[in-house]
């Protein structure tokens, strides 16, 4: 029975977006009104309460229309005092989408035309006594390497959405929710087609309950989660003779035809996030375009089919249909590439033989010290160490004759330690220097290494040298310590950094590149970077020849001509 009070109906609409867009009809792109036909997922998104959201999607999820319209209604009904701020990545994106969406969507619903306010801009709308703003998040300055926006310093708002995530500057985006500390209500959403694992929208939705559209199965009451389980959530069948065999989907249990319609978003870590406590925790959505109103099977299973025999599309496909991120095995390190690594030695804690150290200088330091083997080389140490002291104490006692160091943020620290190193004495007081180079990358230089002998510093092509430490981690010629919580810690910054390919939209040049991803940073694994150039510098008298070791005190005492080279 339809209720027909219209201040009950108007309560009703002022309480509930997703009520207000099904009595007022709203028109949307296409010819096409609001409706929750083959596509209920979107109430749940809608009338969810939590302080921040997180929503990886797949292609045309209507995951955007979403949450304009909430936003529109939210200030329609004076929820969001301070606005609302929707952020694209570039301003180009703003302008298309004003264009394209944003301005039919008010022409041709006079239910929103009628509560908005001349603005004299297509970017910045009044909605009663509030701001809806489209902002483009691209950089305009570049203060001390550090990327800066006009866009995402301007005035406050109640609630801040960031749209295709994955294509924010990263430091741009940690500037936005500062756009809500005046508000009482702090309200922030996160959308996005993943590209590549632990980066992004995926990283957010990792650290959500992150709920999946599960299906009940009506003939033995199973559910089963579609895209987690594709494409085995996938059957075939023929009504009779003479049609083809088309695809459905199916129980992952007994294989029987299972319906969208009858889906439902079960949290898997519902301890991240509970409904009565919303200001607590990360709401997190998973939709991907198999469960979208519009989506053909068929299509879906062609276009996997053609990912299969060409394996450049399925990244396209993972994130597109399934919203998922994928990357190619050789793109990435897996933590099973690093630990593989392991041989059966504990942590050695010094060296009477000559070593090599490689350092990543931050606010704590990753040192890893090597000897160099016969067939590649044996991390013998490997430690989170603070200030160059400290480096030099591993130096003293690890026997280190050769090293390469992270030149940069702290320049001049370093050079005290180059030249403290150089100038290096042994117990009796003789000359015992230890060759230290400092590292830089630069992506614009033909070649892998270019060298400075005279200030000490190796300059490195970074992708090509990624590409070289995963070579070399995979070929089975490094060695390091049997397991234990810092190999761990190592094993996950080895992984942390994944190949992408990238186009300069300017230029449309499209470069390979070298992306941090996860948390906790990769520093680890620009040391294995460093220690090939650090290895290197080891002389063969350095690790001793004919059984003879070096060590710190009595590398003086030797006489190479004695050594029948």
């Amino acid at each position: 029975m339809e209720i027909t009070d219209p201040q009950f109906v108007e309560a009703m609409m002022a309480e509930d977006s997703v009520v207000w867009a099904l009595k007022n009809k709203i028109k949307l792109m296409g010819g096409t009104t609001f409706t929750l036909d083959g596509c209920a997922y979107i109430a749940d998104i809608m009338r969810d309460r939590a302080r921040n959201i997180v929503v990886m999607k797949g292609a045309q999820a209507r995951i955007t229309t979403v949450f304009m319209l909430r936003a529109i209604h939210a200030l329609r009904y004076r929820k969001y005092p301070q606005g609302s701020i929707y952020y694209f990545p570039k301003k180009e994106a703003v302008e298309n989408f004003s264009k394209t969406r944003f301005g039919p969507l008010i022409a041709d619903n006079p239910c929103i035309r009628r509560h908005l306010k001349n603005t004299n801009s297509v970017n910045i709308k009044r909605v009663g006594d509030a701001f809806l703003r489209l902002l483009g998040a691209s950089s305009t300055t570049d203060i001390q390497g550090k990327k800066d926006s006009t866009a995402v310093r301007s005035e406050p708002s109640d609630e801040a959405v960031m749209d295709e995530y994955d294509l924010f500057n990263e430091a741009i985006a940690d500037m936005i929710p500062d756009r809500l500390l005046n508000s009482t209500l702090k309200l922030m959403v996160w959308l996005g087609t993943p590209t590549i694992p632990d980066y992004g929208i995926h990283k957010k939705f990792v650290d959500s309950d992150q709920k999946f559209r599960m299906i009940k199965c009506h003939a033995c009451n199973e559910y089963t989660c579609i895209t987690d389980e594709f494409p085995n959530s996938i059957s075939y069948q023929k009504k009779n003779t003479h049609e083809s065999y088309k695809p459905y989907f199916c129980c992952i249990k007994c294989k029987k035809e299972i319906y969208v319609a009858d889906g439902e978003f079960v949290a898997k870590y519902p301890s991240r996030y509970n409904p009565k406590y919303p200001t607590e925790g990360i709401s997190g959505y998973h939709v991907s375009h198999l469960i979208t109103s519009n989506c053909e099977l068929s299509l879906v299973m062609s276009r996997h089919e053609e990912a299969i025999l060409d394996g450049s599309k399925m990244g396209t496909f993972y994130n597109s249909m399934l919203g998922f991120p994928y990357i190619p095995i050789e793109d990435r390190l897996r933590p099973q590439d690093v630990f593989n690594c392991c041989g059966d030695e504990q942590m050695q804690t010094s060296s009477t033989v000559g070593t090599a150290m490689a350092a990543d200088i931050m606010k704590t330091n990753r040192v890893v010290i090597a000897r160099k083997m016969k067939n590649g080389a044996k991390i013998i140490y490997m430690a989170r160490v603070s200030g160059f002291d400290a480096l030099y104490d591993l130096v003293e006692r690890f026997n280190v004759r050769s090293a390469c160091v992270c030149l940069r943020p702290y320049e001049e620290s370093f050079r005290k330690f180059q030249a403290r190193c150089g100038n290096r004495k042994d117990q009796y007081g003789n000359p015992n220097k230890v060759t230290v180079y400092g590292v830089e990358y630069r992506d614009k230089q033909r070649n892998l290494l270019k060298t400075d002998d005279e200030s000490g510093i190796y300059v490195l092509h970074r992708t090509e040298a990624m590409d070289g430490s995963q070579v070399w981690i995979r070929s089975g010629k490094l060695e390091i310590p049997r397991r234990c919580e810092e190999v761990n810690v190592f094993a996950k910054e080895c992984c942390n950094t994944a190949k992408t390919l990238e186009t300069n939209e300017k230029t449309g040049d499209k470069t390979f590149r070298y992306r941090e991803v996860g948390t906790g940073g990769d520093h680890y694994r620009h040391c294995v970077n460093y220690l090939e150039l650090a290895l290197k510098n080891l002389r063969e008298y350095d690790i001793g020849l004919k059984g003879q070791l070096v060590t710190a005190d009595n590398e003086s005492s030797y006489d190479p001509l004695t050594w029948d080279l």
